[in-house]
């Protein structure tokens, strides 16, 4: 072989060595851009929507209605961190506990525990992404917490309407107890 043909070759072969890095680089940013799209949150579902009069109820109860914001956002989110939410779920979940203004009507029992099972799926949402779950894994987490605090509204418009019952009975009683007194 001639010095002219050793090189010829040697230069085909660095031109397929560069073609096929070229490709390379070419396709791992093909991956990259296809990661980001598949990176991005499965939608989740509608919040429960309340009856206006019920809900103007519920939104006097600020810390409430600070966490009702926060949750319309988060529920809207495709892509991106979501450890804000995660630590704006945990810092709202503290002070409604210790709200002073929590309202009386609120106090029950079906009310706390719908809070601590929102309390429980946004720690366990927190620690996926702390941990760096799967996408997958986190998604069910958000789903989870969507799901709670759907059902916390829930209850709380139901707890609005046995309210307005209870006191439908007992101004009906208290005017029993005017008009026997006024007899008497």
């Amino acid at each position: 072989m001639t010095l002219k043909t050793n090189i010829s070759i040697l230069f085909i072969m660095l031109c397929g060595f560069l073609t096929a890095c070229g490709d390379s680089e070419k396709k791992q940013e093909k991956d990259d851009a296809e990661e980001t799209v598949a990176q991005g949150y499965s939608q989740l579902p509608e919040i429960t929507s309340i009856n206006k009069d019920k809900l103007a109820e519920i939104n006097k109860w600020k810390k409430f209605n600070e966490l009702s914001v926060l949750m319309e956002r988060f529920q809207e989110q495709e892509s991106g961190d979501l450890t804000y939410f995660a630590e704006e779920f945990k810092r709202l979940q503290g002070e409604i506990e210790k709200d002073s203004l929590f309202p009386p009507k609120f106090n029950i029992p079906a009310v706390k525990s719908r809070l601590v099972v929102f309390e429980t799926f946004t720690n366990q949402l927190q620690t996926r992404l702390e941990e760096s779950a799967p996408l997958d894994s986190v998604n069910i987490s958000r789903k989870k917490v969507l799901e709670a605090y759907n059902a916390m509204r829930q209850q709380l418009a139901e707890t609005l309407k046995s309210k307005i019952y209870e006191d439908f009975i007992n101004k009906k009683d208290s005017n029993k107890t005017s008009k026997m007194l006024q007899k008497s």
